[in-house]
């Protein structure tokens, strides 16, 4: 069942619009707390397996790097600037992902899958692996902001 508040949901759906229109500047400065200080979410080994499930099922829209596409940057500047302006956690944006991604087949991915991918777009973002996995339940209720570097 999706937890996050339709008034969160909207809001998050409003700002991948925008990123998708370019409307979103690119001048945002870095937060107090980086990616770099955040807790270790994922592991190395689950980063390497989202990388592969990303360039399979999320590279097509969203890049090769992340640098977006026909759909929003998920790395870089713009991303840093929805992230700071909406407030964005790993919560909100997995739970999106998980039930609104790939575009064409929402929610077909597995759980693992999912918690892969979601541990790639942190390592790339500048999070740092440590010796426990992200589950799919745990990446629903993360409180951690995303802070990218």
């Amino acid at each position: 069942m999706f937890t996050v508040s339709r008034g969160r949901t909207a809001a998050l759906a409003a700002a991948v619009a925008l990123l998708a229109s370019g409307a979103v500047t690119s001048r945002a400065h870095a937060s107090a707390a980086t990616a770099a200080s955040a807790p270790a979410l994922f592991t190395a080994a689950q980063a390497a397996a989202g990388s592969k499930d990303y360039e399979a099922k999320c590279a097509a829209c969203h890049g090769e790097q992340l640098e977006g596409g026909a759909g929003p940057a998920l790395s870089g500047d713009t991303f840093r600037t929805l992230a700071k302006n909406t407030k964005l956690t790993v919560g909100d944006l997995f739970n999106f992902i998980s039930q609104q991604m790939p575009l064409n087949e929402p929610a077909t991915l597995s759980h693992g899958q999912y918690a892969a991918i979601m541990a790639f777009i942190l390592k790339t973002n500048g999070y740092r692996a440590g010796p426990k996995a992200l589950t799919f339940a745990g990446a629903k209720v993360s409180k951690v902001r995303i802070t990218p570097k």
